[in-house]
């Protein structure tokens, strides 16, 4: 019996070897025989040799996750579903009441309609819920429910073409999307950032709010320092921040700590500023740059729609006026042509 299962494996694989010149292909008959082959007779491994012993391992193994498949997917998956009236019963009460949990509408259902279902399958059916109330805003609706009175400020770096290393200095209006001040200095003090404020709010428009980040030129106290004056105490964590309480009635409010995110608009902003006019530039000097970010921040304010807001921040008088219904369109360069400002001509 040995002698013959031997034969039969010899001879089946020198068919297989016959049937191509190169790389022998098996089949699915010719994998089933090895199969049955590895279940009628031990020393099927030692005849061998088209293919490893484990490869035939893993087609028996194979063959029984097929089979396994096949025979479970006759009937449904999962649990059956409950009655449709049930159902109904259950996306109700957890409609009306969305504080309750499935063990009390399991409870409710019991005890009132003799109803008797797990926590699990309550839970599957329930209305699916809102996040919970907050019982404070969010710095994002804090944000959008002042963004007129909100100004953002922050600074950015560029590099010369002498590896020299100039500051940019940018105020904006939060609501209108309005850059309100800019400028630049090789040493971005304390006493110069001060007067930059001075002088975004000289002609009296003056915001409730200033948001910044917690740069250290803006005179971190390193810990929160509590001053009271007329009986109220409040806490500052930097000197701008105290300084513009004191000074010009405004309210400094710095971003938590490592979140940029905080501030996404002047940020946003920096972004578009580099993309759009910095780094198409190769700058000798402060002098330069200020040229190039005054020229971007007049066109940025007077003729580029923003997407925030669907507009122009502060439009130039005649974009103010109703378009007009035909003419020619020109393009007016900005930056020498980098950018590009759009009109109709008549």
């Amino acid at each position: 019996m040995t002698l013959a299962l031997e034969n039969a494996a010899l001879r089946q694989q020198l068919t297989v070897y016959q049937r191509t010149q190169r790389r022998p292909r098996l089949r699915s008959h010719d994998r089933l025989f090895w199969i049955l082959l590895r279940r009628l007779w031990p020393g099927w491994d030692r005849a061998l040799i088209v293919v490893k012993p484990a490869t035939v391992i893993a087609w028996h193994r194979q063959g029984f996750k097929v089979l396994w498949r096949r025979r479970s997917m006759r009937g449904k998956v999962g649990r059956p579903q409950i009655l449709r009236e049930h159902i109904v019963f259950i996306q109700r009460i957890s409609r009306d009441h969305p504080e309750w949990g499935e063990d009390k509408i399991a409870e409710e259902l019991a005890a009132k309609f003799g109803i008797e279902h797990s926590g699990s399958t309550i839970r599957r059916y329930m209305v699916p819920r809102g996040r919970a109330p907050r019982g404070d805003q969010s710095w994002r609706t804090f944000i959008r429910n002042h963004a007129k009175e909100v100004w953002a400020c922050d600074l950015l770096t560029q590099y010369t073409a002498f590896f020299k290393v100039v500051y940019i200095f940018v105020v904006m209006e939060v609501g209108s999307r309005r850059i309100v001040h800019v400028n630049v200095t090789t040493n971005p003090t304390l006493a110069w950032i001060k007067q930059q404020i001075r002088e975004a709010t000289a002609w009296g428009n003056t915001p409730r709010l200033l948001v910044h980040n917690n740069d250290a030129m803006f005179g971190q106290f390193g810990r929160s320092v509590t001053v009271e004056r007329d009986g109220l105490k409040r806490s500052y964590r930097s000197h701008l921040d105290l300084w513009l309480n004191d000074v010009m009635g405004i309210e400094g409010l710095p971003i938590p700590y490592g979140a940029p995110n905080a501030s996404p608009h002047v940020e946003r902003f920096i972004r578009t500023l580099r993309e759009e006019a910095l780094n198409h530039f190769i700058f000798l000097g402060a002098d330069h740059i200020r040229r190039v970010v005054s020229e971007y921040v007049r066109y940025y304010n007077g003729a580029r729609p923003s997407q925030a807001i669907h507009g122009i921040p502060d439009p130039y008088p005649e974009l103010k006026q109703p378009p007009p219904q035909a003419g020619q369109l020109i393009a007016l360069p900005v930056l020498g042509g980098i950018q590009h400002d759009y009109r109709l001509a008549a």
